[in-house]
C-alpha cells in the first residue's frame, strides 16, 4: 500500500509549522473530491449500531441521567436511544460512552492504536444534530476523513511509545480527530483549524488502567465531547499557541515524538477492525482461531487444555483471574477462550452479569494457558494482531492460527455479517426487516442531502419493552 509522506526530516520544524502541516493536510482530505471508500461509508452504521445497544447498559442510563434536557431556544442534539435532546458536548458525551461501553466499536492497530471512529464520528454526528442548516453526506464524510487523518497522523508521531507508556490512545487522540471533523462541518479556516487543534492538546487523556472498568468509555467519550468542544471555541474566537500540540512541552513532546513526520494513510487504514465480537481487539485473533479449532470437536466431546499463543505485549493490555464484571470479561483472554469454547460462539450473551461465575467456565478457564509467541508477523505497531490456539480434545491435537482479527482489512467481514452485527445490536428496538431496512439507508449515506434526516429515525428508536437498562441487549 503506498503512502504519501508528509515532511520527513521536521523535527527541527518550529511547533507553527508541524501544525500547519498537520492542518493541511486534513483539510486537503476535507476537500479531495474522491467520495468515500465503501469500507469508510459503512463505519456510520456498524457505530451507531453498537451505541444503540450500549445505550441500554445501566451505567449509559446513570450517564443520560445526569444530562439535563436542552433548553430552549437551544435545539440540542439526540441522546442515541434515549427518546430526547440535550446540550451537544452533553450528548455527545453520553453517546460516545454508549458506542463504547461495550467494546463492540471499530478500532485501528497500527497507527493510532485507537478506536477512532467513536470520538470521531460521535462527535461530528452530534453537532450534525444541531446545527441550523442541515449537513449533506458530502459533507459530513469530508469532516469523517479529515479526523481520521488527523488521528492517524498524531498515532503515527507519538505511537507506540505513548500507548506502550499506558496512554489509552482512543481517549488522548480522540479530542484532535473530533476537533478536525467537527471544524471541517463549523467551516472552519485554516487558522481557526489550528487553534481547534491547539486546543484540542489541554483537553487530551485517558490511562489504559481504566481498562476493565466504566472509566475507560467515559474518557472515550470525554473525548468525543471536547473534540466537539474545542472546534466550537475556535469558531468563537479563542486562541492556543501551537506549541501546546507540537512544541517541547506540548503534546507531541510530552509523548516523546522524536520526528514530525507523518503519512496520508489510505482510509480505511490498514490496520482498520470492524469488529467481530464484544472484546478487547487483542483477543479477536485468538478467539477467531479457537472458534476455528473447536468446530472439528463433535458435540459432547469435553476440551480438555486450550493453549493460545499471543504476541508478548498483549498480556499487557488484558486482565487476569476471576473476572468480576462484564467490563472485566471483556479483557479477560482465559475467560473469552472458554466461552467461546463452550458456546461455540462469544457474542454479547457472553458479558452479561448473570453469565459470570459459571463453574463451567470458570474450571476450562484454568485449562486455558497463555504463551508469548515471537513469529507473529507485526506491522507498524510493533505488536503482532495475530494468535496462534491449540485445543486437546477427544485425544486430538487441533492448531489453529489467524494472522489478523476478523473484520481487519486482511480478512474483512462480510455483507451479510455487518447486516447481522447490525440487527443484533437493534434487535431490543426494532424487528429485523425493519433493522435492514436502516442499515440499506445508511449505506446511501454518501448521497444525501440531510444526514440526519436518515439518520434521525434510527437514533430516535427506543427499545420495544423494559426495563431499558439492563446489563446488555439481548
Amino acid at each position: 500500500m503506498q503512502h504519501s509522506t508528509i515532511s520527513s526530516d521536521t523535527a527541527e520544524l518550529p511547533p507553527e509549522a508541524v501544525l500547519a502541516r498537520l492542518v493541511d493536510a486534513a483539510m486537503a482530505r476535507a476537500a479531495s473530491t474522491e467520495g468515500p471508500s465503501t469500507a469508510l461509508v459503512r463505519v456510520v452504521p456498524d457505530l451507531v449500531a453498537v451505541g444503540l445497544a450500549g445505550s441500554l447498559t445501566a451505567s449509559a442510563g446513570a450517564l443520560v441521567a445526569l444530562a439535563a434536557d436542552a433548553a430552549a431556544p437551544q435545539r440540542g442534539a439526540r441522546l442515541w436511544g434515549q427518546g430526547r435532546r440535550a446540550a451537544p458536548r452533553d450528548a455527545a458525551l453520553a453517546n460516545g460512552f454508549a458506542a463504547h461501553v461495550l467494546d463492540f466499536d471499530d478500532d485501528e492497530t497500527e497507527l493510532a492504536m485507537a478506536h477512532m471512529s467513536v470520538t470521531l464520528v460521535t462527535a461530528a454526528l452530534t453537532l450534525a444534530d444541531c446545527l441550523p442548516v442541515p449537513v449533506s453526506g458530502r459533507q459530513l464524510f469530508a469532516a469523517l476523513s479529515a479526523g481520521y487523518t488527523v488521528a492517524l497522523a498524531l498515532g503515527e508521531m507519538v505511537n507506540p511509545a505513548m500507548y506502550r507508556a499506558g496512554w489509552h490512545a482512543t481517549a488522548t487522540l480522540g479530542p484532535f480527530a473530533g476537533a478536525a471533523a467537527c471544524g471541517v462541518l463549523l467551516g472552519l479556516d485554516s487558522g481557526r483549524m489550528a487553534t481547534a487543534l491547539a486546543l484540542a492538546a489541554s483537553l487530551s487523556g485517558g490511562v489504559r488502567g481504566a481498562f476493565g472498568g466504566e472509566g475507560k468509555p467515559l474518557q472515550v467519550g470525554q473525548a468525543a465531547a471536547s473534540g466537539l468542544l474545542a472546534a466550537q471555541l475556535a469558531q468563537a474566537g479563542f486562541a492556543a499557541p501551537a506549541a501546546a500540540l507540537a512544541g517541547p512541552r506540548g503534546f507531541l513532546g510530552l509523548h516523546g515524538a522524536s520526528a514530525r513526520a507523518f503519512s496520508l494513510t489510505p482510509l480505511p487504514p490498514s490496520g482498520f477492525v470492524v469488529k467481530a465480537f464484544p472484546t478487547c481487539t487483542a483477543i479477536h485473533a485468538a478467539a477467531a482461531a479457537l472458534l476455528e479449532a473447536v468446530a472439528e470437536v463433535p458435540a459432547g466431546i469435553p476440551i480438555e487444555r486450550i493453549d493460545c499463543s499471543v504476541d508478548p505485549f498483549v498480556p499487557s493490555i488484558l486482565l487476569e483471574g476471576l473476572p468480576q464484571s462484564p467490563d472485566e470479561a471483556r479483557f479477560n483472554l482465559a475467560y473469552c477462550l472458554a466461552r467461546a469454547a463452550l458456546d461455540r460462539r462469544l457474542g454479547p450473551d457472553a458479558f452479561r452479569a448473570e453469565a459470570l461465575g459459571n463453574a463451567e467456565v470458570t474450571a476450562l478457564m484454568a485449562r486455558v494457558h497463555v504463551h508469548a509467541a515471537l513469529d507473529l508477523p507485526k506491522g507498524p505497531s510493533g505488536v503482532a494482531t495475530g494468535a496462534r490456539v491449540r485445543v486437546q480434545a477427544g485425544g486430538r491435537d487441533i492448531t489453529r492460527s489467524r494472522e489478523a482479527a476478523p473484520g481487519s482489512a486482511a480478512a474483512p467481514l462480510s455483507d451479510g455479517q455487518l447486516l447481522d452485527k447490525f440487527a443484533l445490536c437493534l434487535e431490543p428496538f426494532c424487528a429485523a426487516d425493519v433493522a435492514a431496512k436502516h442499515f440499506a439507508a445508511l449505506l446511501e449515506l454518501p448521497a444525501a442531502s440531510d444526514v440526519m434526516a436518515v439518520l434521525g429515525p434510527l437514533l430516535d428508536l427506543t427499545p420495544l419493552s423494559s426495563p431499558r437498562h439492563s446489563e446488555q441487549p439481548s
